[in-house]
């Protein structure tokens, strides 16, 4: 048995690494980093503006462009919807600035972060009011820029 236990006490002690520790040399060591900025990009799923009722449409807008520059939600749709309400958060794990509106939403624009805001993930719901009673369903969709 103690001769069992001096092989395999002599094979680890043969096979081990050496390793050699040490502090570690003085010096600067110089790390050069690069900034690839992302893109600006809005996804919604398919909705469509009713008659009868309004309509809430999740939109999550990436600002990954790291400029600051603020950017424009516009809804694109065949006929003219309204706008009833906007509100936003940071989407999940992002961390983000809120959008603060530049201007109030008319038109096609819907919202318009103003510089230095709206950067990062964040997370949109724009409700649209409904349509006139009776009328044809109406696909929304949404564009930034």
């Amino acid at each position: 048995m103690l001769r069992r236990l001096l092989i395999v006490l002599a094979i680890a002690l043969a096979t081990a690494p050496l390793v050699t520790v040490g502090p570690a040399a003085g010096g600067t060591i110089v790390v050069e980093l690069t900034f690839a900025p992302g893109k600006l990009a809005a996804k919604a799923a398919p909705a469509a503006a009713a008659g009868g009722r309004s309509v809430e449409i999740p939109v999550t807008i990436a600002d990954g462009r790291g400029n600051g520059k603020g950017w424009t939600l516009r809804v694109a749709s065949r006929r003219p919807v309204t706008v009833t309400s906007i509100s936003a958060r940071c989407a999940a794990g992002s961390t983000c600035t809120l959008p603060r509106s530049a201007q109030s939403a008319s038109g096609r624009n819907v919202l318009r972060a103003a510089p230095d805001t709206g950067m990062g993930v964040i997370d949109v719901v724009v409700t649209v009011a409904p349509l006139p009673a009776g009328a044809t369903p109406v696909p929304v969709r949404f564009t930034v820029s």
